[in-house]
């Protein structure tokens, strides 16, 4: 370039640098942002409008009873018109007469709106009141008053209510007529002062009501939406005259700026090709390096950090301030163990080493204090510097150990699990499955669903199924399978469609549990049972026919015992023969009880015994009870006591089951109680209301691991061949269910050698209650 030729560039980018100011104060004027900002202003003011129409409109209608929403409203609606009128920030004096006739218009319109808005709430404001005062003083006229006059004052206010919801004209009329039927009733002298006052109220109400009905046909005459729609078609129209005149320009500057940057970029072609160029590729390469998943960051060929992209950062915030520019790699491989983000070391093949060989370019694999996997590349660059690419492969390694977790776990299942595609082909089935089949893998991958079909399931059935599965689904259910060599076995299934991230079905997964022993089990079970119930069914019929052919006989030895002991054909000269009647009295007189106690007990298991609900005097009950088991208290010389209120209440209840379950109690209590013992009875009133029953004894005790199973029938605490006492077993079985049938509870509370209290708890919905309440 010669030395003429030299000052060229710059005068051609003086020339430029010219124009560009030039371009700038002409167009500066048009301040687009000043433009938008005012197309913005428009549409806040016009969607303020209408908001204050709609929030003028629950003021009317009672929707609102506070006001704070149309009031700030208002203000903001007030700011941005006063926006719109200064000439330095809005439309007023800067487009032309027409738009500035127009916002005066609009603010003209909008004190109108502003007026009627006050007016509107100062009239709600009355009739609000009048709606929360009339009800309340109409209450106090017609207190304790049903007289026609409050009759008619309560349709007035119902009617005033109505009008005030649905003001129609409807409502209205029915309201004035009931008005005037009001003012046509004579009240008393102390109540019509109060009446005429309603009514003033009444009329207030009326008449505010219909000024807000004006008031608001008013509001909405005041067409101020339309007036915005002018104000802003004349704005818009104007900047696009704005847009389309700057334009113009531009393409003159532009022509222009064409024709000197024609000289200039001869000048200075060259060397602005090779900068763009540059930039080009280094903002391409940057670009690239931060959209990339991986962390990328480059050592320069002084050995110093220029650059890392966000990715790397993230890997590396442990370092905190110390990864910055100008470290070297030495430093940074350094800090990054000190800081045990890089605290263990594995070759590619995950091999732990102890030392890594920097800038060899093989890859290798650190793990971090906290978890995080990162497969490391550090790469030497032509011109001496060194690249660094780190990888998280954390997710990959935890998604790694799950897939070998359920890989583990569906291969030692002990359930069949078996996969297939959308057409039924098997494609996967796990050991348990080929134990269960006898089918391999091989044999059964490939396969039709259908391999182990038995043939027993219907079409119908497996309609059902795939309706099930293609409605996305799962099935459950049963199938009687075939294996490999013929046998059958029983299987519950639960089926499954697989899905993918799209929510298509891509599989069906089939988990099948072998049943056959379960339903063996269950047909040997219900076997079981109709066999037991075919026994207890044959007991029951038994002792049915026994008590038949045991009562005749034994009341026939009861009958003589009684004519022999009582002498009733004359003396027997020989006293043998009273003992012998007195023997065999007694004995046919406790086989009749033991076959009375077993036929009970046929009745409880049969479910046929009831009870006959009766009012039972249980403090009288206790005295019949205590007065017959004396004597037997007083040959095995025993102290019976008796602690029963006198005040206990009636129950309702089987007088003759009850007093069967305290002649048990107490005919056990004196059986197994020594002699110079003590047995009490025990009757209270709970403080929950129920009616507590207790025979203590201070005899040998139950042994705990006998209390439940002595409540079992024929059962006792000693057997057959050590026990001392007669009884066949069956009194505390008796006793616990004749409790049952009472809803009552039954407590045992024993201990060896330190007596037994068996307690009953009958509840307090047995007590008798009078139609007053009263117990």
């Amino acid at each position: 370039m010669t030395k003429a030729s030299r000052p060229l560039p710059f005068i051609l980018l003086a020339a430029t640098a010219l124009l560009v100011v030039v371009f700038y104060f002409q167009t500066r004027h048009m301040d687009l942002d000043r433009q938008n900002s005012t197309a913005h202003d428009i549409l806040s003011l016009k969607q303020l409008d209408t908001q204050l129409s709609e929030e003028t409109l629950k003021a009317a209608s009672l929707q609102i009873s506070n006001y704070d929403t149309i009031v700030r409203t208002i203000s903001e609606i007030q700011v941005i018109s006063e926006r719109l009128h200064n000439p330095d920030t809005g439309l007023y004096g800067l487009i032309g007469p027409e738009i500035d006739k127009r916002l005066n218009t609009l603010q003209s319109l909008m004190l109108t709106k502003f007026e009627l808005v006050e007016s509107i709430k100062s009239r709600m404001a009355i009739v609000r009141n009048t709606v929360n005062y009339l009800p309340l003083e109409v209450t106090r006229i017609t207190q304790h008053r049903t007289d026609f006059g409050s009759m008619v004052l309560q349709r007035l206010i119902t009617a005033l209510l109505v009008n005030n919801l649905t003001p129609t004209p409807t409502n209205k009329d029915a309201l004035e007529r009931i008005f005037e039927i009001v003012q046509a009733i004579p009240f008393t002298e102390d109540n019509q002062g109060k009446v005429d006052m309603v009514l003033v109220h009444v009329r207030a109400n009326l008449s505010s009501r219909e000024a807000t009905m004006a008031d608001m046909a008013k509001f909405t005459d005041q067409n101020t939406i339309q007036i915005l729609d002018e104000i802003m078609d004349m704005h818009i129209e104007y900047s696009l005259n704005r847009i389309k005149l700057a334009n113009q320009f531009r393409i003159l500057l532009l022509v222009l700026s064409l024709a000197l940057f024609a000289g200039l970029a001869f000048a200075l072609f060259q060397l602005r090709k090779a900068h763009d160029q540059a930039r080009m590729t280094s903002r391409q390469f940057r670009d690239a390096v931060e959209s990339i998943n991986e962390g990328f960051a480059f050592f320069d060929a002084n050995g110093r950090l220029s650059f890392w992209n966000q990715k790397f950062g993230q890997l590396h915030q442990g370092l905190g301030n110390t990864l910055n520019k100008g470290m070297t790699y030495e430093s940074f491989f350094n800090a990054c163990t000190d800081n045990n983000i890089y605290q263990e070391f594995m070759n590619a093949n995950g091999s732990k080493q102890d030392q890594i060989e920097h800038g060899l370019g093989r890859p290798y694999i650190v793990k971090s204090a906290d978890g995080t996997w990162i497969m490391s590349s550090d790469s030497r660059m032509a011109d001496g510097g060194t690249a660094c690419v780190r990888v998280d492969m954390t997710d990959a390694k935890r998604t790694e150990e799950k897939l070998r977790n359920l890989s583990r776990a569906v291969e030692q299942s002990p359930a069949s699990v078996m996969i297939t595609n959308t057409k039924g082909i098997i494609t996967y089935v796990n050991p348990k499955f080929e134990e269960a089949t006898g089918y391999s893998y091989d044999e059964a991958v490939g396969q039709g669903a259908n391999l182990v079909n038995s043939g027993e399931k219907s079409a119908k059935e497996y309609s059902s199924l795939w309706e099930t599965l293609s409605q996305g689904k799962e099935w459950h259910g049963e199938f009687h399978n075939k294996r490999k060599d013929g046998t059958l076995f029983w299987e519950y299934a639960s089926i499954s469609p697989v899905k993918n991230d799209l929510g298509e079905t891509t599989h069906y997964l089939a988990v099948k549990e072998d049943i056959t022993d379960r339903k063996q089990a269950l047909a040997d079970l219900i076997l079981a049972k109709e066999q037991a119930e075919m026994a207890s069914h044959a007991k029951t019929q038994f002792l049915a026919n026994m008590s038949h052919e045991l009562r005749t006989p034994l009341n026939a030895i009861i009958g003589f015992s009684e004519i022999i002991k009582e002498q009733m054909f004359g003396s027997i000269d020989n006293d043998n023969y009273v003992e012998y009647s007195i023997n065999i009295h007694a004995s046919g007189q406790h086989l009749l009880e033991v076959i009375n106690d077993i036929l009970d007990v046929s009745r409880i298991e049969s479910g046929t015994m009831t009870i006959r609900e009766d009012v039972v005097d249980i403090a009288h009950l206790c005295d019949e009870t205590i007065e017959m088991i004396q004597p037997q208290a007083h040959m095995a010389k025993l102290k019976l006591v008796r602690e029963i209120d006198e005040n206990l209440p009636l129950i309702r209840g089987d007088m003759l089951r009850i007093k069967q379950i305290i002649i048990n109690l107490l005919t056990n209590a004196i059986k197994f109680t020594p002699q110079d013992g003590k047995v009490t009875l025990v009757g209270t009133k709970k403080p929950d209301g129920s009616i507590m029953l207790a025979v203590r004894d201070t005899g040998y005790g139950i042994p705990k691991d006998k209390q439940d199973k002595i409540l079992e029938p024929f059962e006792q605490v000693s057997d057959i061949y050590s026990r001392n006492h007669e009884g066949s077993g069956l009194g505390l079985f008796l006793v616990s269910s004749f409790v049952a049938l009472h809803q009552a509870e039954l407590i045992i509370d024993s201990d060896i050698d330190q007596g037994t209290t068996v307690t009953v708890n009958f509840p307090a919905s047995r007590l008798v209650v009078d139609a007053q309440g009263h117990i």
